[in-house]
């Protein structure tokens, strides 16, 4: 039996961010193409850089920091298809000095399925010399609280990612 979150217990949480799958997002097979998946599954780790994690849209401008993506993996769970609603729950699952693994569970609330987990490992960059830097002393205080706030919730991520140590 697996100890990762089923899909009630992730669709209890607030939603980082929602979708419909529109006629828009499908492929030749009539379910949602995994080019969609990337961008559901990033703009919801995106929000969670910008509304929990300190980093959020001006965070270049203000403070000439970025975060740059060094790794993606899709782990496909269950189909999506037109016309279903789809809720992303986001967390950062562990962090380094300067890199973050965060995940984004794309959930079809529609079919009650975990459809799709979205994993990234990104760095943080200092923006003028696209070199990796330690995150700010605040930020990683914002990362730390943040992984505190989900560590009894085990994401169903692949195993494939992680932080090096």
């Amino acid at each position: 039996m697996s100890d990762f979150a089923t899909y009630e217990q992730l669709a209890a949480l607030d939603p980082t961010s929602t979708a419909v799958v529109g006629p828009e997002h499908l492929d030749l097979n009539g379910h949602m193409n995994i080019s969609h998946y990337y961008t559901f599954g990033g703009r919801a780790m995106w929000s969670l850089n910008e509304t929990t994690l300190g980093m959020p849209d001006g965070y270049i401008a203000e403070r000439g920091m970025t975060t740059f993506t060094a790794e993606q993996h899709l782990r496909f769970l269950a189909e999506s298809h037109a016309g279903d609603e789809l809720a992303m729950v986001a967390r950062a699952i562990d962090r380094g000095s300067r890199a973050l693994h965060l995940a984004s569970v794309v959930l079809n609330t529609t079919r009650g399925q975990i459809a799709c987990v979205t994993e990234t490992l990104v760095v943080h960059v200092d923006f003028s010399t696209r070199r990796p830097v330690p995150f700010p002393d605040d930020v990683a205080a914002k990362i730390d609280a943040a992984l505190a706030d989900s560590a009894d919730l085990r994401l169903p991520i692949s195993g494939a990612l992680g932080i090096r140590r």
